[in-house]
């Protein structure tokens, strides 16, 4: 079983061993995810992988891994197609305490890579848990007409939260008021978001745009 959660990548620092086009797909997720701290471990690396550590001015050592590579990283990722390698960065990442990914081996592996839909604030990510990952995306696409209109519903929240947690102290009625915010519905620029930090102002506001809904 797998707790889903989203690592900060601000500092975050990734050691991928493995130089071949498995390797290459992880460090794109990496990069797509904003973690630019990456250090690559392997004898050679193709082409394609070549070219991304020059574009993106990432560390590579063209060497077999060795022990002691994982120390000090706080993310490890094995790509090699060497059983006998992956099995070796596993275990001394586990016992570093290291979230280690061992490519198509969740045997070995303490965290796994779900498919990610990104569109800032938003980000959504679909994980089989390890099961069977290629329907990850496929469902993650078949979800995204969903999410449409999320991120400017998630930016206008970030704005009410602010005036909410400025209010009041009160767990109950912060709850209670975030709940007339979602009870509203999805939100966008269109809805003319109120240019205030008067909570009641706000509040006003929303239960305009719930009565006006509810009457269509």
């Amino acid at each position: 079983m797998y707790l889903p959660l989203f690592f900060n990548t601000d500092d975050l620092t990734c050691l991928v061993v493995g130089g071949g086009s498995v390797a290459l797909r992880k460090i794109e997720v990496l990069l797509y995810g904003g973690c630019i701290n990456i250090l690559v471990i392997s004898p050679e690396v193709a082409p394609a992988l070549s070219e991304l550590i020059s574009k993106n001015s990432l560390a590579y050592r063209q060497r077999k891994f060795q022990t002691g590579d994982c120390m000090g990283k706080h993310l490890v990722i094995s790509a090699t197609g060497d059983e006998t390698v992956n099995r070796k960065v596993s275990e001394e990442a586990r016992w570093l305490g290291i979230p280690v990914n061992v490519v198509d081996a969740p045997e070995l592996s303490t965290v796994i890579f779900p498919a990610i839909e990104r569109n800032e604030p938003f980000v959504m990510a679909v994980s089989t848990g390890g099961s069977a990952p290629f329907m990850a995306g496929e469902i993650r696409d078949r979800l995204k007409k969903y999410t449409e209109g999320f991120s400017e519903w998630i930016a206008v929240a970030s704005r009410f939260r602010d005036i909410v947690c400025k209010s009041t102290d009160d767990i109950g009625e912060k709850r209670n008021i975030y709940k007339r915010f979602t009870d509203a519905g999805l939100i966008n620029d269109s809805d003319n978001s109120p240019d205030s930090n008067d909570l009641d102002i706000w509040l006003n506001w929303l239960d305009k745009i719930s009565k006006a809904r509810d009457k269509n």
